[in-house]
């Protein structure tokens, strides 16, 4: 699964790297992003790359209560095409989460340490995402709540040393195809399945369960 992670990258280095056309406003150096919290997103439009902030926890648009994100901040790939919580996003609605890393906890003894994971060389990359548009009961788009969830596999043999899921994580090119909305579905499905990124992990100090 993907429940924190952190992105340090600077402004222009986001802009320059997912080649986003708008001006949106920016907090830098979150080092634990959780869910539910608002995170940066890019979606394809008409006119490139748009960056924005969406609710991390998805909301499907046929849901009666918006609290249902607190149980969709995760997406299988395995069922993603299956499942009526996310098969229209999936067709539809795909994003790109940028991210520095993300974290997860392995039990040691009678403490769980947390690690942080990288891509080898920290290159830059962002979550495989879809997101929905909801309002409901409610009539105008200012009440409406834009949401996301990361895309997750079963780990690869690195991973799968701390934990038996991980975030698809797309490089700035697999992204664009990602984005990109004539992109086949067999090959938006390959993407997932065979995403396999090299990683790097670093212990990090337990205070983090308290930030």
């Amino acid at each position: 699964m993907c429940g924190r992670y952190f992105l340090y990258y600077d402004k222009e280095f986001i802009i320059d790297a997912f080649q986003i056309v708008n001006e949106f406003d920016y907090e830098e150096d979150r080092f634990n992003i959780a869910p539910s919290q608002d995170v940066l997103a890019v979606v394809k439009s008409s006119t490139g790359n748009r960056a924005g902030y969406m609710k991390w926890g998805l909301i499907p648009k046929w849901a009666d209560d918006s609290k249902i994100g607190n149980k969709l901040i995760n997406t299988r790939s395995e069922t993603i095409e299956e499942k009526p919580s996310f098969k229209e996003s999936f067709y539809q609605k795909r994003c790109l989460i940028p991210a520095s890393g993300f974290y997860e906890w392995v039990k040691q003894g009678s403490k769980k340490q947390p690690y942080q994971f990288t891509l080898e060389g920290n290159e830059p990359f962002a979550f495989a995402g879809i997101w929905s548009r909801w309002n409901k009961g409610t009539v105008g788009r200012s009440d409406e709540i834009i949401s996301c969830s990361i895309i997750t596999k079963e780990s690869n043999s690195f991973m799968g040393n701390y934990h038996h899921r991980m975030p698809v994580m797309l490089r700035p090119e697999e992204g664009e195809l990602w984005l990109e909305r004539e992109t086949k579905k067999d090959l938006l499905l390959m993407m997932l399945h065979e995403n396999n990124p090299e990683l790097a992990a670093t212990p990090v100090t337990r205070d983090l369960n308290t930030r």
